[in-house]
């Protein structure tokens, strides 16, 4: 039940992109959509961000230690959202400090970074690995962190005790 109660709050985020790194302006609490636009349209280099339709773009958060407060944009064609998505790989490749990424309910998210170690680990051994919702797929295989495990330590290949 609880696995399909993250399914649905996941469906219900995924017209939903969160933006992080961009820096604070004059009037940013007021005018989110369009330092939004401008970032997609400067840093981005996506041409007729004019086009684009949001359904709702805000600020997340409260801001602390004069940090950047991420912004949450709700597109209304999925076909913008892929679109900035897409962009984002190559255009903020040598811009580590913005990011985007997809929404999605904390407990995913958790999963999420959970699994990030290893697909970094299997694409250093140039493995194609990705992740898929709360899935790591690895050479078109769901990778299984159980069969993966390392084995426990032996001593001349009986187990150690277990001290509890």
């Amino acid at each position: 039940m609880k696995e399909k109660i993250f399914e649905l709050q996941s469906h219900s985020m995924k017209y939903n992109l969160i933006f992080g790194g961009i820096q604070n302006q004059d009037g940013y609490e007021e005018n989110t959509e369009e330092v939004l636009r401008s970032f997609l349209s400067e840093e981005m280099e996506i041409p007729n961000v004019g086009d684009i339709q949001f359904q709702n773009v805000h600020i997340l958060g409260e801001q602390s230690d004069g940090k950047e407060r991420s912004i949450i944009a709700r597109f209304t064609k999925f076909s913008d959202h892929k679109r900035v998505n897409r962009a984002a790989a190559s255009k903020l490749k040598n811009k580590p400090h913005f990011f985007i990424y997809q929404q999605y309910p904390r407990e995913i998210n958790d999963r999420r970074k959970k699994l990030i170690p290893k697909m970094k680990e299997f694409k250093r051994q140039r493995r194609h690995a990705k992740l898929v919702y709360d899935k790591l797929l690895v050479d078109g295989e769901v990778y299984n962190h159980e069969a993966h495990r390392e084995p426990p330590p032996t001593i001349r290949g009986q187990p150690l005790p277990n001290n509890g």
